[in-house]
């Protein structure tokens, strides 16, 4: 493609995107699945590019955007609302972690005859939730606070789960060390320093935003310093989750107010002043984080569809019953995270729906082939249509929950015909 093809197709994804986004909040269609269909297009329908001409500088794009969206879903979530969810984002996260493994793994040896080492090890490269599909979904559906709030953190700790459960298991699979067994202490030291110093460096960054004026406006500095955070996280100094301390970074500078009003002591009456009327992020920012995470989210889907491959249908064939069993399985882990609190339909449902896989799975299938796993050429494909097929079904669930036509899984499970909600309905 020439120059002005590019730049064609450049603006045309910048439009679709845009109406994709607008066509979401009418009709409850998701513009993720739109934006990944425009992907297959672009490869398989025009035949205007692969995955291999895209070059490495996708995967730098694709770590920036799961950064951002970390970053910039956090921003909305008060302190409050944090503690009020950690409790329950805690055990949901790790309940439908496991819950999810044992459940691939168990299908995967069935229908793929995957060994016991691979069928585990799918399981953990697809145990966790999508931030990139997740915290958009989020900001655009009616759910109450804590239960937005709780989806997020979830996407964010069960990303740091599958890097540090698939990285330790193909350790094992590579040099027979069952030592790195110890999985528990790695993910503890990993999410304690993760918190610890993006927390730190949001407070010097809030600290320093509230002091000079100029800065507060360079929203672009503001974003390189988020980006710095995660990368000084997962270098060899800390080898911790880049993606946690950029959320707790993103969390610290979306509550500057409550942080500075914390430090009062130390700072001067009339910044003092300043506080009590605003944070030192304004509106202009937050519209400016929107507009990056909206560009980010566009092209990141479009290359997901790029990446898809449809050169085997038994794969997706086989690949749907095993995203049928995640899904099912998934009310189990809503259950006991909320056993004690009562959900609405809306919230309980999404909580159910919205576990679509994506980028770190996309990433973490990819090193097995680098580090040279044996069978790791098998794991791919299943991996890219599990990922494919599950965010397409929740986009399909998503519409139907819109639209009263799903009330959830564990409705279905507790004997409570679906079909009745929607005749009453259309009784009124």
């Amino acid at each position: 493609m020439d120059v002005l093809s590019i730049l064609a197709v450049f603006t045309g994804i910048i439009i679709i995107g845009y109406f994709s986004e607008l066509l979401f909040k009418k009709t409850r269609i998701p513009d993720v699945l739109i934006l990944i269909l425009i992907g297959v297009l672009l490869r398989y329908g025009l035949g205007w590019v692969t995955p291999e001409s895209l070059g490495e500088g996708t995967q730098i794009f694709a770590t920036f955007t799961l950064v951002f969206l970390l970053f910039q879903g956090s921003l909305s979530i008060d302190f409050k609302t944090l503690f009020n969810s950690l409790k329950g984002a805690t055990l949901l996260t790790i309940s439908s972690f496991f819950l999810t493994v044992i459940i691939i793994g168990i299908l995967s040896m069935i229908l793929f005859q995957f060994t016991f080492t691979n069928a585990l090890l799918l399981g953990l490269i697809l145990g966790g939730t999508s931030s990139a599909v997740v915290i958009p979904l989020v900001k655009s559906l009616p759910l109450g606070k804590k239960q937005g709030s709780t989806l997020t953190l979830e996407s964010a700790i069960s990303d740091v789960l599958c890097i540090i459960g698939s990285i330790t298991m193909i350790n094992i699979l590579t040099t027979g060390d069952v030592s790195g067994i110890g999985v528990a202490g790695d993910i503890l030291s990993s999410f304690a320093l993760a918190l610890f110093f993006g927390s730190i460096l949001g407070i010097i960054w809030v600290y320093l935003l509230s002091k000079f004026e100029d800065l507060k406006e360079a929203n672009m500095v503001t974003i390189a310093v988020v980006i710095g955070v995660y990368a000084l996280l997962e270098s060899p100094l800390f080898s911790a989750s880049g993606a946690i301390g950029a959320l707790a970074f993103g969390l610290i500078l979306g509550n500057s107010k409550t942080v500075l009003k914390m430090f009062k002591k130390n700072i001067d009456s009339k910044t003092e002043e300043k506080i009590s009327l605003s944070s030192v992020l304004n509106k202009s920012s937050h519209n400016f984080f929107e507009e990056i995470s909206f560009f980010v989210k566009v092209f990141f889907f479009v290359y997901l569809g790029i990446m898809m491959d449809f050169s085997s249908i038994t794969i997706y064939a086989l690949s749907f019953i095993i995203v049928l069993g995640i899904y099912l399985i998934r009310p189990l882990a809503v259950k006991f995270a909320y056993r004690k609190e009562k959900l609405s339909d809306l919230d309980r449902t999404s909580l159910e729906i919205l576990i679509p896989k994506g980028l770190a799975a996309a990433v973490l299938v990819q090193l097995t082939i680098q580090k040279g796993v044996i069978g790791a050429e098998n794991l791919v494909s299943p991996v890219l249509a599990i990922i494919f097929l599950s965010i397409l079904l929740t986009s399909i669930l998503v519409i139907l929950n819109s639209k009263g036509l799903f009330n959830g899984f564990w409705k279905i499970y507790k004997g409570k015909n679906v079909i009745k909600q929607v005749t009453k309905i259309e009784e009124k």
